[in-house]
């Protein structure tokens, strides 16, 4: 979500009525959401949530997106942020570090021989993880040994903050569990690190494997997604395995990606071995289905539609001063004695 006249930005989607009433001082944060000439959500269904929730919990009616309140007129919009894939997909011929080179080259050596899927999630409960980690635990049973690797990445987030220490440990407990279940003393089924690497080391990354796992509970966007679409090889592109509440399934929706709930570690499953098995084409109709829609709004659309949506509203609000300033003018001439003349515009 984002707003202006002043501009901040906030990929999280907007909840339904029931849910927002259980955030404290929710009815303050929507009247002050509403001294905005423009908000702008990342998704239909965002949009949809705060305008029932201004009819819930405000008693606002909205037409065409537009809310009218004691200040004024705000518009909701809809702008998905995108992303640059020229730029995305140029990383993969970006230099690396020594030492990133080093790491790369070391991770993908680890899973030579395998089918190879990758997740890139912060450390955060809301992207799950876990779920992630359940899921490819019974695609394990399935498989043949030692034929699919999932390397997860989850850079920390919020380290100082218990909840989410928690939360590591019990995601290191998870993978370490699966490693000792399947895995060997040469060999472990899941490569977990918890460190940030650089665009063009993911890109590289992203490239090498067959399978994008972007599971999380609730997202508003979510750039990984888009990432991977972009770092492909077209002759031969992985598959894209999405949680449905991820603000990309909107855009990718089911011609393109392998849609899932999140919070059913078996469709995770179904999902990642339906892409390993998927035939060549299938993959390239899916991934052009995906790269023609990011290529057709880029995060440069995305900027330039808001820009142009702010000027309109700032042209409306200087129209409408401009009225009730005639207006009142108007009105002050037919008042005076002796003084009954129209005023001509």
């Amino acid at each position: 979500m984002f707003c202006s006249d002043n501009r901040g930005q906030l990929n999280t989607p907007w909840p339904a009525p029931d849910m927002i009433k259980l955030v404290s001082n929710h009815r303050e944060l929507m009247k002050s959401m509403l001294e905005y000439d423009l908000l702008g959500f990342q998704t239909n269904r965002d949009v949809n949530n705060f305008l029932a929730c201004l009819r819930s919990h405000l008693g606002l009616e909205s037409k065409d997106g537009v809310v009218i309140s004691k200040r004024g007129q705000t518009r909701c919009q809809k702008f998905p942020i995108g992303i640059d894939p020229k730029q995305f997909a140029e990383y993969l011929a970006e230099d690396l570090s020594p030492a990133e080179q080093e790491k790369v080259s070391s991770l993908l050596k680890s899973v030579e021989g395998t089918t190879l899927a990758i997740g890139v999630d912060r450390l955060d409960y809301t992207k799950g993880i876990d779920k992630k980690v359940e899921g490819f635990n019974q695609l394990l049973v399935k498989a043949e040994p030692r034929s699919i690797s999932l390397l997860q990445i989850a850079p920390p987030s919020r380290a100082d903050v218990e909840q989410y220490q928690r939360y590591r440990n019990e995601v290191e407990s998870w993978v370490n569990q699966v490693n000792a279940e399947h895995g060997t003393d040469e060999w472990s089924p899941i490569h977990y690190k918890n460190e940030s690497f650089s665009q063009s080391a993911l890109a590289r990354l992203y490239r090498a494997a067959r399978v994008g796992v972007v599971t999380p509970l609730r997202d508003g966007m979510n750039f990984v997604a888009k990432e991977y679409v972009a770092a492909q090889d077209p002759k031969d592109p992985g598959v894209l395995v999405l949680s449905k509440f991820a603000g990309a399934a909107e855009d990718f929706n089911d011609k393109g990606a392998l849609l899932v709930d999140p919070n059913r570690p078996e469709e995770i499953t179904e999902a990642i071995w339906q892409a390993v098995n998927m035939p060549r084409q299938e993959r390239i109709r899916r991934w052009r289905s995906m790269m023609e829609k990011l290529e057709a709004y880029t995060i440069h659309h995305w900027s330039a539609d808001y820009l142009r949506e702010l000027d309109k509203s700032q042209l409306r609000a200087a129209a409408v001063i401009a009225y009730d300033k005639v207006d009142r003018a108007h009105t002050e001439l037919r008042g005076r004695p002796g003084e009954g003349e129209p005023l001509r515009l």
